[in-house]
């Protein structure tokens, strides 16, 4: 069943801006949780190793290999890798999303 919404922008577009989204909310939030668990003699936690995988697996493979040097991108600049990383995502997301679409027809 086809749905009857009409988006604008292709679905690349889309899950490119989700994952830029997500990849810049949860890096801060990480960075803050993590620097507030650092004295605790518990350790981390659950919610922030959960936390640190979530921001490890979003930039992956572009930023959390980094292979770019940072000095390429100083300040608001490392806002490029991560557009690109977000890029990346996309383009795989909606290869997956066709090859299940083509594995459903006979």
């Amino acid at each position: 069943m086809k749905s009857t919404a009409r988006f604008k922008f292709p679905t690349w577009i889309w899950v490119a801006l989700i994952h830029f989204g997500l990849s810049n909310l949860v890096l801060p939030l990480t960075l803050s949780l993590t620097a507030r668990a650092a004295g605790t003699l518990d350790g981390p936690g659950f919610g922030v190793t959960l936390l640190v995988r979530l921001t490890k697996l979003l930039h992956l493979p572009l930023v959390t290999l980094a292979l770019f040097p940072r000095e390429w991108f100083p300040g608001g600049w490392v806002y490029v890798p991560m557009a690109l990383n977000s890029l990346i995502w996309a383009c795989g997301v909606c290869a997956l999303i066709r090859f299940y679409r083509r594995l459903g027809r006979p």
